[in-house]
């Protein structure tokens, strides 16, 4: 599921920036898949009680990959810095990673996860203002608080959904018609747009440096300010 997000926002970031990513697709995913290895769960949640540390974490990555651009790293390592920009955003449009409220949540926590995944070729990707720019200051924990109150709306659906199948497991219980699809898909859906509109904010405020620059200095980004204006590529 993060290797898909990170891999489905790239059909809508800017077109140099999408080539690019494509071209480095392996690294991309291999950093959206990096952060499932962390053993500190508080970096991928952040409930409503103020616990966790996922927004503040998915704005360092986001700082990170603006910074990488800059410096004029390799595009492998801003590809893999991209995806996990993609896991944390990811992660803040997961539900479960929203609250912790429902006391039975370890019940269903991973099955959700695993269900999800299997639906997922099945969803109908819906763009919600993917090809939009993000503005003003603190536009990244903007975006990352409203993915988390939307969580926090759907989270206590899925609580109930395991209720009515009495825990069972959900790809063996839910149908395409159910309220569990129903939620995974539309998280799907802001996961992927949250996550386009992202790589979109990196390339502008990294510079948005010229690919033709970057392949013929051996796939080095070029510094901010050496090429064309951030944006022009946008």
């Amino acid at each position: 599921m993060q290797e898909a997000i990170a891999v489905e926002a790239v059909r809508f970031a800017p077109g140099d920036l999408a080539r690019m990513l494509r071209r480095h697709q392996r690294e991309l995913a291999a950093g959206a898949r990096e952060p499932i290895s962390e053993s500190d769960g508080w970096r991928h949640m952040k409930n409503e009680d103020g616990s966790g540390r996922l927004d503040a974490v998915a704005v360092e990555e986001v700082e990170a990959a603006i910074t990488a651009l800059r410096k004029g790293e390799p595009w492998a390592s801003v590809a893999r810095r991209l995806g996990r920009v993609a896991h944390f955003a990811a992660d803040a449009n997961n539900p479960l990673n929203s609250s912790a409220a429902d006391r039975e949540e370890s019940r269903y926590f991973v099955d959700f996860a695993l269900y999800a995944d299997s639906a997922r070729p099945r969803f109908a990707l819906v763009s919600y203002g993917a090809d939009q720019a993000l503005s003003g200051r603190g536009a990244t924990r903007n975006l990352l608080d409203r993915a988390l109150e939307r969580g926090r709306q759907l989270y206590p659906a899925i609580g109930r959904e395991y209720r009515r199948i009495d825990w069972a497991r959900g790809a063996d219980r839910f149908d395409d018609r159910s309220t569990a699809f129903a939620v995974a898909a539309l998280a799907y859906s802001h996961a992927v747009s949250d996550v386009a509109r992202l790589y979109r904010h990196v390339w502008r405020a990294g510079g948005a440096p010229p690919t033709r620059v970057a392949s013929l200095v051996g796939e080095r980004p070029s510094p901010a300010g050496s090429g064309s204006a951030a944006g022009a590529s946008d």
